[in-house]
């Protein structure tokens, strides 16, 4: 395994935490957090386009800014860590399945809008097969041609997103990627409630909206796309942490900072050596993706069941760290619990992540 990251990936982080960190300072908002926005940030999806960020991990020669999934998860952690109104880890995604599939004046025209943050391009998670992300299936997608219709029942940032990656049926044939250009009158969109507040959710309904056909993903995209979810959601799990021992060497009972009762203090401990050995998982997958190794989809799902398992027991451990002002709406806490429980509807329980797992490892005879 590969622990330290290079001199330029550190420069990344601190870079990303500098700008991120001060988007923050100028956008503060005051409780309750049902005045987050419910688009994204324009202003800093801009600035991260003008860094070259939002091309990081698409190749040079395809207008990208070159890099490896590595680099790609080190920029994931710090976004997961601030919680900016982005959909990073979703662009990302799309992003790598364009390169993937920039063969045609279409895919490298919307592959340039992309990196350049000009075009909002985001997954219909719903849609993609289950073996890649085994969330629940409330919509569907059929492909006539070159249009697409169907009803999608939640969207991340739906209402700002202008291309759709999502995956259509064709009749018996199995289900097969596509690229939707999202516009009216094709496309009717309708916000809808979200568990993660910092990631607004959207129904769409498309009918006869312009759509290109994709090929077939290649076996590295699903433990791509696991791989930068899981190092957001180690970012988010470390600002948790960080907040409950903050608060525990604040917060004072019986003449005495709460974090030297050992209670709390070792619970805060062992989450730690949870969320950094995730963290090395998280970082082996992108290292075993960017060797192109045989076991990089293994080392993905093992990163993200480590990860997602470690981030919702750190942000359920901090919002019971910081005692009854956690558990109020005006509190951060909840915040990064709900992306936790959020992001675990997506990837699945955690006996159905072990469970896909253990195929990978040991084939069908572990069910027997």
């Amino acid at each position: 395994m590969r622990f330290a990251p290079t001199d330029e990936q550190l420069e990344l982080s601190r870079t990303a935490e500098r700008l991120l960190a001060a988007h923050a300072r100028r956008n503060t908002l005051p409780p309750p957090w049902e005045a987050i926005p419910q688009t994204l940030s324009r202003e800093l999806w801009a600035s991260l386009a003008e860094l070259g960020l939002l091309g990081l991990g698409v190749p040079e020669r395809l207008g990208g800014s070159g890099g490896g999934v590595a680099d790609l998860c080190v920029l994931a952690e710090r976004v997961g860590a601030a919680l900016p109104t982005l959909p990073f880890a979703a662009t990302a995604t799309v992003a790598a399945v364009l390169a993937e599939h920039a063969d045609s004046p279409a895919t490298r025209a919307a592959l340039a809008g992309v990196v350049s943050g000009s075009t909002v391009a985001v997954p219909a998670w719903e849609t993609f097969p289950a073996d890649m992300v085994p969330g629940r299936r409330a919509g569907s997608l059929t492909l006539n041609g070159s249009a697409a219709n169907g009803m999608l029942a939640a969207v991340p940032f739906g209402l700002d997103a202008e291309l759709l990656l999502a995956f259509a049926d064709e009749g018996s044939a199995p289900a097969r990627p596509v690229l939707v250009e999202l516009a009216e009158p094709t496309t009717a969109r309708t916000s809808v409630e979200s568990l993660d507040v910092t990631e607004p959710m959207a129904s769409l309904r498309l009918t006869g909206a312009p759509a290109i056909p994709l090929g077939p993903l290649g076996a590295p995209t699903a433990a791509h796309l696991l791989t930068v979810l899981a190092a957001e959601l180690i970012g988010t799990g470390r600002r948790a942490l960080e907040g409950a021992v903050e608060y525990a060497g604040q917060r004072r009972q019986f003449g005495r900072p709460i974090g030297s009762f050992q209670a709390i203090k070792h619970v805060l401990a062992d989450r730690s050596v949870q969320l950094d050995a995730a963290w090395m998982l998280v970082r082996e997958a992108a290292h075993a993706l960017d060797g192109k190794r045989a076991d990089a989809d293994v080392a993905a799902r093992t990163a993200v069941a480590a990860a997602a398992d470690a981030v919702e027991a750190v942000t359920a451990d901090a919002l019971q760290t910081h005692g009854g002002i956690g558990f109020t709406w005006e509190h951060r806490s909840h915040v990064l619990l709900r992306r936790a429980r959020a992001r675990r509807s997506l990837l699945g329980s955690p006996a159905h992540r072990l469970d896909v797992l253990a195929d990978r490892l040991l084939g069908s005879a572990h069910r027997s």
